[in-house]
């Protein structure tokens, strides 16, 4: 899995990936607590693993700013809890 390059705008987190952007939409359900509300890849990229390195990017991130994630978005919770080694960052 590589890192992508994550560009935020405030509410969202966004990466491109042949031409295509992918998306996270998130908030602060504290000030240590970001709540991802949706995940989004393209369907044109779809099945290529792409979501959920959007999500380990994120966990990255999160490790190295110190705050947790908390998954509103069905695709996000799923990711975060099958790799056991992300829980460190769950909320």
């Amino acid at each position: 899995m590589t890192d992508l390059a994550l560009k935020d705008n405030g509410h969202r987190l966004t990466a491109e990936v042949e031409g295509r952007e992918l998306e996270i939409r998130y908030g602060w359900a504290s000030k240590d607590v970001m709540r991802v509300d949706y995940v989004g890849v393209p369907s044109s990229l779809g099945g290529r693993g792409l979501g959920t390195e959007l999500v380990g990017t994120l966990v990255k991130r999160a490790r190295k700013q110190n705050f947790r994630i908390q998954p509103i978005c069905g695709f996000a919770r799923q990711k975060l809890r099958e790799h056991k080694e992300w829980h460190d960052v769950l909320a």
